[in-house]
């Protein structure tokens, strides 16, 4: 970075007992970098800027300090960048990390980075020095400087874009909140599986990745916020953000576990979701207790239970997702899911008072 990047910056500092705000007004710049910084049920220091948050570990406080500019906000260690000024007779030293907006992909180049967020006009990402940035000379300094860097791990996982404009303007997006929110397993209902692989892909065409099959690459070039400019190859995953990496990971799990064949036949299902998804009472709201049973043996008959009663077997025998195939005495229990079996005893409780 070079060093006239920050001539026109606002320097606050991280007390140790601040609750409320960093104060941005005593310089007129972009509204962008005006926050809000509060404490969290942990002590944790959240800044709330007007498009992006970061969370900051309680002991931060008093030893950081952060400097604005138009495009960006950093974070420096307060006793190096000190001592590292004094010694070179100009500002220098203790940078921790940066937090950047572009509306340009100048950022790709950078050894250590990590996109946070995309809005319809720019990226937000943020950067991390490769080169040593403690006060060496002064070994408590620059133990104090290692404590603060051992926490980046975290503070990455705590960035997030908070902009909700997202969410509106892109209709084009399969899930357009995969970037800034977790998704769910019941977000995930109904989808076929290439539908699934898609918004995988969409978390990747966000940062820019281009693709080796032919019709998925047709697919996002006719997408207007798409820039395709690093190949497959080259793509590297860390820029995830921690929403990203999450949300790839439930729909990888979904793809892996998910009986996509029975999909047609869900809306036969009493409880379509209780087998994946663990219930609450008021789910079964409504249900009487026969009801309450009979979704009791549903999850059994997917399990390919037969059943003795014959008005059972038959309502199971209706269904196009259901094959029995074990005898009720045969049938062993121990095949239910941990999900499985405390949905069943939820609805024996709920069916106790029915």
């Amino acid at each position: 970075m070079k060093k006239n990047y920050f001539s026109r910056m606002l320097t606050i500092m991280l007390t140790l007992c601040m609750t409320a705000l960093f104060s941005t007004t005593a310089l007129a710049i972009d509204a962008r970098w005006e926050s809000t910084t509060s404490r969290d049920e942990y002590n944790n220091i959240c800044i709330d800027f007007a498009e992006v948050a970061v969370v900051l570990p309680s002991d931060w406080g008093g030893k950081v300090q952060m400097n604005i500019s138009t495009d960006s906000v950093s974070f420096y260690h307060i006793a190096s960048r000190d001592a590292l000024t004094d010694a070179l007779g100009y500002e220098n030293g203790g940078h921790l990390f940066t937090i950047c907006y572009t509306e340009e992909d100048d950022y790709t180049g950078l050894a250590d980075y990590m996109v946070i967020g995309s809005t319809l006009d720019g990226t937000y990402y943020a950067w991390f020095p490769t080169d040593v940035q403690a006060y060496t000379d002064d070994l408590t300094i620059s133990n104090e400087y290692t404590s603060l860097y051992n926490d980046l791990d975290w503070i990455k996982a705590n960035m997030t874009l908070t902009i909700d404009v997202i969410l509106e303007e892109y209709p084009e997006y399969i899930f357009p909140e995969s970037s800034t929110s977790y998704l769910t397993e019941s977000d995930l209902a109904g989808m076929t599986a290439d539908e699934v692989q898609m918004a995988i892909n969409e978390i990747y065409a966000r940062h820019h990745r281009k693709f080796l099959k032919e019709d998925v690459q047709d697919y996002f070039d006719a997408k207007s916020w798409y820039s395709g400019t690093i190949e497959a190859e080259d793509f590297d995953v860390s820029v995830m953000n921690s929403y990203e990496s999450s949300n790839i990971n439930l729909m990888v799990n979904y793809l892996d576990t998910h009986d996509f064949s029975a999909d047609g036949a869900e809306d036969e299902y009493i409880l379509s979701q209780s087998s994946s998804t663990y219930l609450t009472s008021s789910d079964l709201d409504g249900m009487t207790a026969d009801e309450i049973q009979m979704a009791i043996n549903e999850i059994y008959a997917r399990h390919h239970r037969r059943f003795n009663t014959a008005s059972i077997q038959e309502y199971f025998d209706s269904k196009s997702w259901y094959t029995g195939t074990i005898a009720a005495d045969d049938f062993d229990v121990s095949v239910l899911s941990v999900i499985e079996n405390a949905n069943i005893t939820l609805m024996l409780e709920v069916k106790a008072y029915r």
